[in-house]
């Protein structure tokens, strides 16, 4: 594919011998884009090799973009780890010189598409609120917060494989509480449902400047509110693409609207 600088790289799965190329675009990596996708400084080069390993587990996948121009050296890499029967976890790499041309985006949709074709519903990103190429990259999809920041500040994101909004898990042992609400960091409401032992995901809803769209609303179809428990609609109400996924609540799910816990 040829990149919106006019470099061409060539995208493909990853063989054993790119091992090595990992290993290489990691170490070319600057301290930040390394400490953004490891959440360490750069460790010893016997780790960084562990890190680079394809084979880590039985399912996983690794996808690498080669230079066209040089095929021995990568510029970005991404893969996905089976964490669960119809879900994994997934990461991107992409090389600082090759930041901001349209790569990552290209190596998520790869990476989205070979998920589905291997049976998986869900991947889910483990990322750092200071980053902030990969929280636009992730956001840009239909995506559901489905562990608030800790004190790392690091959120844990779920996308779908197979487009629109991701589904529930399998097995969930309480009831599914889908929470409307913008914000990265828990508040008392959430903390009251999750001490309730429910299983509760977040979803920001609507926002036309980052490009986010409501399936709920463009296509007439949401998995998390069809298949939710309860809805506790948090959103803003004087925002116009909000207040259009509050109608559709209403008409559709009436009966699925909660009245929140008060914040303490």
């Amino acid at each position: 594919m040829r990149l919106r600088d006019g470099r061409e790289v060539v995208l493909r799965e990853a063989v054993p011998a790119d091992v090595s190329c990992i290993v290489r675009l990691y170490a070319e990596l600057s301290p930040e884009s390394f400490r953004s996708r490891f959440y360490s400084s750069r460790p010893a080069p016997p780790v960084v090799a562990r890190l680079a390993r394809i084979d880590v587990a039985p399912g996983a996948v690794c996808l690498v973009a080669a230079m066209a121009s040089e095929p021995g050296r990568l510029a970005a890499e991404a893969r996905y780890i089976p964490n669960a029967e119809d879900a994994g976890e997934l990461a991107i790499t992409v090389l600082d010189d090759f930041q901001g041309l349209g790569l990552g985006r290209h190596m998520l949709s790869a990476l989205l598409a070979r998920a589905a074709s291997a049976g998986l519903a869900r991947l889910s990103a483990v990322v750092s609120l200071s980053n902030g190429p990969m929280l636009h990259l992730l956001t840009r999809h239909g995506w559901v917060l489905t562990e608030p920041a800790d004190e790392s500040l690091v959120v844990r994101v779920e996308l779908s494989a197979t487009g629109g909004m991701p589904g529930w898990p399998r097995a969930v042992a309480g009831r599914r509480i889908l929470v409307e609400r913008r914000g990265w960091f828990e508040d008392s409401r959430v903390t009251a449902l999750l001490a309730g032992g429910n299983d509760v995901r977040q979803c920001a809803g609507p926002d036309l400047r980052s490009g986010r769209a409501c399936p709920l609303v463009e296509a007439g179809r949401c998995r998390l509110a069809e298949d939710a428990d309860r809805i506790v609609a948090l959103l803003p109400g004087g925002d116009e693409g909000c207040m259009a996924v509050a109608e559709a609540h209403r008409r559709l799910w009436p009966g699925k609207l909660a009245q929140p816990p008060s914040p303490s």
